[in-house]
């Protein structure tokens, strides 16, 4: 099944919104406000640290980053968790990256959202995107046909952000890779294509592009560990997580990962 069928499904399930309501109760020891790194070192087991983040978006996040979230919700705008949500925003908090691209845009949730966590911050974010803003899917992924690109920049001007730069090809092709070469990048995240030789590239050209001392957050890379995800989340796919298990947990220094997103810093 399809990454959208696969969300569609799960939302439509009575048992799902059953299971995400009770994740979603207040519970005292995940009301700490962390961290990412102290987050990462009070709960070491992977579904405890979902569990706090999944808390975290749903007691403690601005309520213009929940607001952000309901609206990429709606009508499938976006896919991932609300607990990326509060994982994003306790990595800005903490790190502070100035200069960020994602590899692999769709309608521009994540990119939208480092913005608004930027500004609610007050520091300036470089953010970029890297995307080819068309249907093209893969051998886990089917999309509608849509104008992309005016689609991400409308969300923007939804929640009234400074436009990123966004440049229109897919990850492999020479104007993307130039451009990613282009910056020392504080911050890259890969959700991108979901084929293992896809993300093998994107990988080897985001470890090259990323300073010392960056981040890279790899999307869908949690299948090859202890990860149990609730009805509602899911642990990856096989390329991505492929990707992480044999070359990012030798090459870099692993920070956490929340639920399938996976967190490593480069030496």
């Amino acid at each position: 099944m399809k990454k959208g069928a696969i969300y569609r499904r799960l939302i439509n399930q009575p048992m799902t919104r059953v299971q995400e309501r009770w994740h979603s109760r207040s519970q005292a020891k995940y009301s700490d406000d962390l961290s990412f790194s102290e987050a990462v070192a009070r709960f070491p087991i992977r579904n405890d640290l979902y569990n706090y983040f999944h808390h975290y978006y749903r007691h403690q996040a601005p309520k213009r980053i929940q607001k952000h979230r309901e609206y990429f919700k709606k009508s499938m705008r976006g896919f991932g968790e609300d607990a990326f949500h509060a994982m994003w925003f306790t990595l800005f908090r903490e790190r502070t990256p100035s200069k960020c691209v994602e590899i692999g845009v769709y309608r521009g949730q994540v990119i939208s959202l480092w913005t608004l966590i930027a500004a609610l911050l007050g520091y300036d974010c470089d953010v970029s995107g890297i995307s080819p803003f068309s249907a093209t899917g893969d051998a886990v992924s089917t999309y509608a046909a849509m104008d992309y690109f005016a689609d991400t920049r409308a969300s923007f001007d939804y929640f009234n952000l400074r436009q990123p730069h966004l440049v229109t090809a897919y990850s492999n092709d020479r104007v993307a890779i130039e451009y990613l070469n282009s910056k020392e990048w504080d911050l890259i995240y890969i959700d991108g294509g979901h084929d293992f030789d896809v993300v093998m590239s994107d990988y080897k050209n985001s470890v090259g592009a990323l300073r010392r001392g960056g981040i890279l957050v790899m999307d869908d890379s949690s299948l090859i560990t202890d990860y149990v995800p609730p009805l509602f989340s899911s642990a990856g796919h096989p390329g991505p997580s492929r990707v992480v298990a044999e070359h990012a947990m030798k090459q870099l220094h692993f920070l956490g990962a929340v639920g399938h997103n996976s967190v490593f810093l480069k030496p």
